[in-house]
């Protein structure tokens, strides 16, 4: 999805609709490069490399938070936010949405399936069929 490979963990099905959990693989500067909301809340916890995670408090002002293994950040439901992996190498983190949905249907309909968990796609979807999907699970602060 957008650059990153996403393996799903444990659906809302498995939970009841309580949260729903993803791995996360993400290249050197991956990550979205816009700022949204969402309704579940997010929480990121880095298994391996170097991550922003970065946003806006309620009064508009940015904030960073670098991340590192081990580390776990939550982030509020509809707070603004995004991640990028500043690591030099390829990072991983698991990222928990509580409750599970829509966000398992965000990435079914923007995600392409990949046969493995190390094939990157040969084409990423165009911003003009990305866009939609995007506006249709969450709202952009600052859009692509």
């Amino acid at each position: 999805m957008i650059g990153d490979i996403i393996t799903f963990k444990v659906t809302g099905d498995e939970t009841n609709g309580a949260y729903f959990a993803v791995e996360v693989v993400s290249q050197p500067g991956g990550g979205p490069w816009f700022l949204h909301t969402h309704e579940p809340q997010e929480t990121f916890y880095v298994l391996d490399g170097v991550f922003e995670i970065y946003g806006q408090d309620e009064h508009g002002a940015k904030y960073a938070i670098r991340a590192m293994v081990g580390d776990v950040v939550q982030v509020p439901a509809n707070v603004p936010h995004g991640f990028k992996n500043v690591g030099d190498g390829v990072g991983r983190m698991l990222r928990l949405y509580e409750p599970a949905e829509p966000m398992r249907r965000f990435f079914q309909e923007v995600g392409i399936p990949m046969p493995d968990r190390t094939t990157t796609p040969d084409k990423m979807p165009e911003p003009e069929t990305l866009l939609p999907i995007l506006k249709k699970y969450m709202t952009l602060v600052e859009s692509p």
